[in-house]
């Protein structure tokens, strides 16, 4: 006899839509069923690392300080530091010899816990999309000096370039020789930004002649203003488009890199992103015409709140941005330099800024650094380099637990002046189930070895479906002894949480399949021998994919990964 429960994933990338309102309600019923079995709930207390950057006024690391000089906060209230280590690029250097992770200049009070060097995961986001191929070569010249002088254990380094979908160039490595190797063959990927650039120089253009036209008071004037003014709002129109699937981009990689332990940061190299879409091109009408009316599409398109659920989600998850502004000190959103009439300098400035202002943004948001407006981004680099290498780690115990809220955390160092702090502005208290979900996500890019409760799957023939499309069986068992089942009534009951996902070779990552699955048993069952079989079908098109299973023990609490490298046909 097997106890056998089926569950149906579908999609080609996409495997399942999962709906946050069933959810909730299969959440209300674990929770309910639990509590009929006896079991309440505990009072868990997290220890939270928060990462502190402290510079003197040139930009140099502070190295000085000691856990006296620090006062943390979370949500306003004073938390006690009970980890301290201050970490600089001796600690690296050791790490690197050794293989070790050693604790370093730690202090540790009361717990007795030691703070050793994280792992240190770096995501090199080159958004081919959104860079000009002439600032390219420039600014990626000088990121491989960076990754030559700066890549040592236990930093690593991930390539991931934005070519029309999220492609990984390059896994995670701490070779340098093999970031370099891959960034050095980016230089031919013809992106969007060249077209769009020329739209947009052609409309700056086509204003000026306009302009000039009216002086000389031709009566075709006010049809050639409603044609632009239609040709604007379409290009914002059209810019908003791309700029939505760009951060969708970013936000993909900050859930790559949700479940994985350590320290984890993006150098994100691009033109910029639009804050407000068309902004440059509506402020440049607005002056050229004399009429405002075209501004009021600015909060139509203006992005602020997607720009902040992105450096929220973030920061909550360990994850900076570094920004890289490829450029250069002058960036030109203004007419050519043959146009009739000059473009307005103020709007040129708006539109330059509106670019620029996301790369800040991101940053200060997320406790990054944004280097932009500079002809050489190697001081910038060095401010990135210093950061991997130098900081102090700062851990307390965070009260409340496993609710999935987040939590604003504030760092300060009382009476020293002249400094400038660095951090990360909050932190997330997940819960387990989301911890698994998180772990799944990020084993489908990085591997997973934590399989405790011998979780097996495997791959049954494939089948066709409709079009290059082939339906994959797979079967996924987990012993019934590696389950928690409580006695109720005459049965045995349990509760487990499914979490699945695939990705394939090509970076295409799927959305992540989570179901609560309740077991129940005859309570004389002799199940030593037995397995809890979940038999799936992916739906998937010709490739290679990573399949990823977490299984979660709602009572034990208990969590377990597995793997499946699979091949489709």
């Amino acid at each position: 006899e097997r106890f056998l429960l089926r569950c149906l994933v579908l999609g080609v990338v996409v495997f399942v839509v999962f709906c946050p309102q069933l959810a909730a309600e299969i959440e209300e019923e674990a929770e309910n069923v639990a509590s009929d079995l006896g079991f309440s709930e505990e009072v868990e207390i997290n220890l939270v690392n928060i990462d502190v950057y402290v510079r003197d006024r040139k930009g140099a690391p502070v190295t000085d300080l000691t856990i006296e000089d620090f006062v943390v906060r979370e949500d306003g209230e004073i938390r006690e530091i009970t980890n301290f280590t201050v970490v600089d690029d001796e600690v690296f250097r050791r790490v690197s010899e050794t293989r070790e992770l050693p604790a370093v200049k730690t202090e540790a009070v009361e717990t007795g816990l030691a703070m050793a060097v994280r792992p240190t995961w770096v995501v090199l986001y080159v958004d081919q999309e959104n860079l000009h191929p002439l600032d390219r070569t420039r600014i990626l010249r000088r990121v491989r000096e960076f990754v030559k002088e700066s890549l040592i254990p236990p930093v690593q380094m991930m390539v991931v370039a934005n070519e029309g979908s999220l492609k990984v160039k390059q896994a995670f490595t701490s070779d340098a020789r093999e970031i370099t190797g891959v960034i050095r063959g980016m230089g031919k990927y013809s992106g969007g930004w060249v077209d769009r650039e020329s739209v947009r120089n052609d409309l700056i253009e086509r204003m000026q002649d306009l302009k000039g036209e009216q002086s000389r008071g031709d009566g075709a004037a006010a049809k050639g203003n409603r044609q632009l003014f239609q040709e604007v709002v379409a290009y914002a129109r059209e810019e908003a488009f791309t700029l939505n699937h760009s951060l969708g981009g970013l936000r993909q990689v900050v859930d790559m890199l949700a479940g994985i332990e350590g320290r984890k940061s993006i150098i994100y190299v691009s033109n910029g992103l639009p804050m407000t879409p068309g902004l440059g091109l509506m402020h440049e009408y607005a002056s050229s015409f004399h009429d405002n009316s075209i501004l009021a599409y600015r909060s139509r398109f203006e992005k602020q709140a997607q720009y902040r659920s992105l450096a929220a989600g973030a920061s909550s998850q360990e994850v900076t941005f570094h920004t890289l502004d490829a450029g250069g000190l002058e960036v030109n959103i203004g007419g050519g330099a043959d146009a009739a009439y000059g473009s307005d300098p103020t709007s040129s400035q708006i539109g330059s800024s509106n670019f620029q202002g996301s790369l800040r943004y991101l940053a200060d948001r997320t406790g990054g650094i944004a280097v932009v407006n500079t002809n050489d981004v190697s001081g910038g680099l060095q401010r990135v380099r210093d950061d991997l290498y130098s900081y102090y780690s700062i851990g307390f115990p965070a009260r409340g637990a496993g609710r999935d809220t987040i939590h604003k955390v504030e760092v300060e160092i009382p009476g020293r002046s002249g400094i400038d702090i660095r951090h990360r502005g909050r932190f997330v208290h997940k819960s387990l189930e989301t911890t698994v979900q998180d772990q799944v996500v990020s084993a489908l890019l990085v591997g997973v070895e934590n399989n405790p409760m011998g979780i097996e799957i495997e791959r049954q023939n494939p089948l066709p479906a409709t079009g290059n499309l082939w339906t994959v069986p797979v079967q996924i068992s987990v012993a019934m002894s590696q389950i928690t089942l409580l006695p109720t009534g005459d049965e045995l009951v349990g509760h487990v949480v499914l979490v699945a996902g695939a990705r394939d070779d090509g970076g295409k990552q799927s959305s992540v399949q989570r179901k609560d699955h309740e077991i129940r048993v005859p309570a004389d069952s002799d199940i030593s021998q037995r397995r809890w079989t979940v038999d799936s079908r992916f739906l998937m098109e010709e490739g290679k994919y990573r399949i990823v299973v977490g299984i979660l023990d709602q009572i034990t609490r208990k969590a377990s990964y597995a793997t499946l490298n699979v091949k489709v046909p």
